[in-house]
């Protein structure tokens, strides 16, 4: 597992340099991590795997990220984002 980090950590470094040279940026402390798997196949590690190293920040995994305003699991389920869509519309009929 830290072989596949240390190279996820150097392809990110390689994205960050891309990013500079077009003057962009990657932003460290949005950036979140989740090591994913099937609910079938491999075990997912979630929180439980290894973290980050990008620049002077540490990425640590999590069990639940967000991308694009949608939560995805570490076993790749919808479930949580779910779970806070439909908490929203019923907290909008309780006003």
């Amino acid at each position: 597992m830290s072989f596949t980090a240390s190279r996820l950590e150097h392809c990110l470094t390689n994205v960050s340099c891309w990013m500079s040279a077009n003057r962009l940026k990657l932003n460290n402390e949005k950036t979140e991590l989740a090591w994913v798997g099937s609910r079938y196949g491999h075990t997912p590690l979630g929180s439980g795997g290894p973290s980050l190293q990008l620049g002077t920040d540490t990425v640590a995994a999590s069990d639940h990220v967000r991308v694009l305003g949608v939560t995805i699991s570490s076993d790749l389920s919808l479930d949580k984002h779910v779970s806070n869509v439909c908490a929203k519309c019923f907290s909008g009929f309780a006003n």
